[in-house]
Formats: structure tokens, C-alpha cells, sequence
């Protein structure tokens, strides 16, 4: 008998095991090339995926002799407990480097303490009736909500840090939908579908960091020269304005600073660039000190706004950068010779920056 049920339990759990694996596999030896991410929290969900499968199998064992009641009720316990922890790796993954976590633990450990009180007072949240079958209390469905507000968390922190309007995020946006769609079910049957799909969903926003190191630049993510010259092509019809910037001074910064100065300095004008992406407006480092922005179908206002906001952005980091404007004419130019026109300017507007100050910052 015991053998059935743990035969039952592991063929249950045969997707989430794989998926543990492949994952795992994935995991190994490589790293996301994007700093922005934590690495590790990849791995802490895994790891409560394996012990929520391991407790699953083990409160199947306890179902099997009303004798194993309080077993039952402590591994009932840790499976609420760890459920949340699950989601919540999935959300420190992509959770900013410089903020705090531990806030984001508190509403796990007040959820673990809620469902440890099953000891000694099941009926707020749940028991077991006198023939041994399960009953939820009032406050039965608390973990499930707590999933289903990190699942909204992550669902916020993809669309501000990952935004994408080349479409690449739905994927994501279709993962996170099933997770919420298994904690549906997870209410309504006590299952551990949740499991799956949260691994599913880390995969696939793996693989989506993974990809995006073939079209970011590593530094600063900001689209790469391979993308840039790929929207040229394939968007030329709805640009109407391309301009061309340089910082001022990287070479003298290096020189004085050491070139991690310079690299954190390169970081922050790609900062500054990212504030005025919009859907009309791309950013993107061709190479070097030397970002380039496309307009699609712009006014001159909208073009002079962002540039100006970006001038603002980037003195207000110490900074410099120089600023080359090419607009389209309604003989519409091709898109050759508005970066050709927006280089010229930005040398210009580059040459008058170093004829105001030390030359030996020029590069």
C-alpha cells in the first residue's frame, strides 16, 4: 500500500521533478549576462519545489493511518509554508540589486506562523474531521492569496524593469497568467499544480534573460549596434528623426579615474537614456562612449523634449554628453543620411565642448 502511494505520489509530481531538472541543468555552471537579476534566487526556488514535492509524498504516506494525525497536520503546515517561498524566489529574481528584500519575507513568515496554529486550533484555518477527512477554516485560502500578490508583484516589476515593446514579454506575461490559473485550481482541489507552472514560469524568463544578451549591450542594456542597424532596416519607413550621442570626457576619466569610473559613468548615461524610451523613442549603445536614439513619426517638440530631459538627466549625474539632431523632411531622407547629418552634429556640438574646456579630456 505504502508503495502505491508514493508510486501515485512521484508519478503526480513527474512534471515538476523534470522540470527541476532541466532547469537545474540550466542553471549549472552559467549565469545570466545581466547583472540586474539575482542569480541565486533561481536556485531557492528549485529548492522548495524539491522539498514541497518531497512533503507531498510524505503527507500521502500520513493519509494512510488516521494514527499519523499530527504528522499530517506539521507536513500540511510546511506545504502552506513553503508554497508562497516558491513564488516569492521567482520574484527576487528579478527583484532590484539595490533595494532591501527582507520586507518581502515578513508577509511569508506571518503566513507560516497563521497555518502553524492548525496545532493547536484548527478551525481557523484548517483540520481534519473525525473520519480523517480534510476541512478548510476561514482563513484556509490565506496562502493562496499571499501567491496571488506576488504573482502581481512579479507581473509589475517585468513591465517597469523588463518593458519590451518588441513583444518578447508576452511569453512572460502568458507563464505568469498560468500561474495564477494553478492557483485557482490549487484552491479548489489542494492540489500542487502551482509548482509546475512557477517552474515553467522561471524557465521561460530564464531563457528570455539568456536571449537577451544577444540583443542588449551587457553594460548598460541598452539595445545593442546588431539591433540598431536591424530597426534601421526594418522600421525606416516610421523614423523620422535620429540622434547621435557621445559623453564628453571618457577618455580623461579613464585615464585619472580608472576605467571601472568610466564604465559606472557609461552606466549612468544609459540610465538617463532608458528614462526617455517610450514606444516612439529607442535607445541604443553602438559601441564605445556612443548611444544612438530613433524616433518613430515624432514631433520636434517630442525629439526636443527627450533630448532635453536627457541633457537635464545627465549633468544632473556630473556628466556630459555631446548631441547630434537629424529630423526628416517630408522628402522623407534616407535613413543613411540622417545618421550621417546627426554624426556631423554631434562632432560639432563635440568640438565646441572642447574648445570650452581641457583638451586632454577629448578622446
Amino acid at each position: 500500500m505504502i508503495q502505491e502511494v508514493l508510486d501515485q505520489a512521484s508519478g503526480e509530481h513527474y512534471l515538476a521533478i523534470m522540470l527541476i531538472i532541466v532547469l537545474s541543468g540550466i542553471l549549472r555552471g552559467r549565469s545570466v549576462p545581466l547583472g540586474r537579476v539575482r542569480q541565486r534566487s533561481f536556485w531557492l526556488t528549485i529548492a522548495v519545489c524539491l522539498l514541497l514535492v518531497l512533503q507531498d509524498v510524505l503527507e500521502k504516506y500520513t493519509q494512510l493511518d488516521p494514527a499519523r494525525r499530527t504528522m499530517r497536520v506539521i507536513l500540511s503546515i510546511t506545504g502552506y509554508s513553503l508554497r508562497p517561498v516558491a513564488v516569492l524566489g521567482f520574484l527576487l529574481v528579478i527583484w532590484p540589486l539595490d533595494k532591501k528584500v527582507w520586507y518581502l519575507w515578513v508577509p511569508v513568515i506571518l503566513n507560516a506562523v497563521l497555518y502553524s496554529t492548525a496545532l493547536v486550533y484548527p478551525d481557523l484555518t484548517f483540520g481534519y474531521h473525525e473520519n480523517y477527512h480534510f476541512y478548510r477554516g476561514p482563513l484556509g485560502r490565506t496562502m493562496f492569496v499571499l501567491c496571488v500578490l506576488y504573482m502581481i508583484q512579479i507581473l509589475y516589476m517585468i513591465r517597469v524593469r523588463f518593458r519590451d515593446h518588441r513583444g518578447t514579454m508576452f511569453v512572460n506575461y502568458l507563464c505568469a497568467a498560468g500561474c495564477i490559473g494553478s492557483m485557482i485550481v490549487d484552491v479548489n482541489t489542494d492540489g500542487v499544480t502551482i509548482l509546475s507552472a512557477v517552474l515553467i514560469s522561471s524557465m521561460t524568463f530564464y531563457l528570455f534573460l539568456r536571449t537577451q544578451g544577444t540583443d542588449h549591450d551587457p553594460l548598460t542594456q541598452l539595445w545593442n549596434r546588431l539591433v540598431f542597424y536591424e530597426d534601421c532596416n526594418t522600421r525606416k519607413n516610421q523614423i523620422n528623426g535620429v540622434a547621435s550621442i557621445d559623453m564628453n570626457g571618457l577618455k580623461l576619466m579613464n585615464d585619472e579615474q580608472g576605467h571601472d569610473a568610466g564604465d559606472r559613468a557609461l552606466e549612468a548615461i544609459g540610465e538617463s537614456l532608458k528614462r526617455v524610451m517610450n514606444r516612439k523613442i529607442s535607445a541604443y549603445r553602438i559601441g564605445g562612449d556612443e548611444f544612438m536614439l530613433l524616433f518613430y513619426r515624432c514631433s520636434r517638440e517630442e525629439m526636443r523634449q527627450a533630448l532635453d530631459t536627457l541633457d537635464r538627466d545627465v549633468q544632473a549625474a556630473g556628466l556630459s554628453v555631446a548631441v547630434g539632431l537629424a529630423e526628416a523632411t517630408e522628402a522623407k531622407e534616407p535613413i543613411d543620411e540622417l545618421i550621417r547629418t546627426s554624426d556631423q552634429r554631434m562632432y560639432q556640438s563635440k568640438s565646441e565642448y572642447y574648445q570650452a574646456h581641457d583638451r586632454r579630456g577629448q578622446r
